[in-house]
């Protein structure tokens, strides 16, 4: 079921992409955990990359749905396994208003299902049954054109839905920073 749901998601971009610019997004996370219990926890730094499009609504407001391979996740600062890694197919949509020719400010959902979660190093053990397979969040964020064919975004990710199986509540965060590039 999730796969027709990603297979019919792509194939209605790819209609709607007839008339709208389409590019790649590639870029990296600085994520972790906020919550109860995550004193403990530091940043990890990883990635996310996919597809975007870029819908213009009037002079002034864009609409940029995307389809994204995100890896969240955190590092212990005690134990064997020093790292989580999350790994999502995400759908944020952001709403981009454009106050220069070059700049624009970005807020917009996002919703994340999770694919695999590994812990450690190495054989990497999965952890997936400790965490819920959603997670919901908004965007914050900027935007900068360097032409009409490439530019470069700072977000900031919070999630607002518990993500762990545990008695507390954790929720993702992340700051990314992507370059995007337009190629239609």
């Amino acid at each position: 079921m999730r796969i027709l749901c990603v297979v019919v998601l792509f194939l209605t971009c790819n209609l709607y992409a007839q008339q709208h610019p389409v590019g790649i997004k590639i870029g990296g996370n600085l994520a972790s955990l906020a919550g109860d219990g995550t004193s403990d926890l530091s940043s990890l730094l990883n990635f996310h990359a996919g597809f975007f499009m870029e819908i213009d609504l009037t002079k002034d407001i864009k609409i940029q749905p995307e389809l994204l391979f995100t890896v969240y996740g955190f590092k212990l600062d005690e134990g064997d396994n020093p790292s989580v890694r999350l790994n999502y197919v995400a759908l944020p949509v952001i709403a981009r208003y454009v106050l220069s020719e070059k700049f624009s400010l970005d807020a917009g959902p996002q919703v994340g299902l999770l694919v695999t979660a590994k812990n450690g190093t190495g054989s990497l053990a999965d952890v997936k049954p400790d965490f819920f397979d959603r997670d919901f969040g908004v965007n914050f964020g900027v935007s900068y054109e360097f032409s009409d064919k490439v530019s470069t975004s700072l977000r900031y990710y919070m999630g607002i839905t518990d993500v762990t199986k545990v008695q507390t509540k954790n929720y993702n965060r992340a700051v990314q920073l992507a370059f995007q590039f337009k190629i239609k």
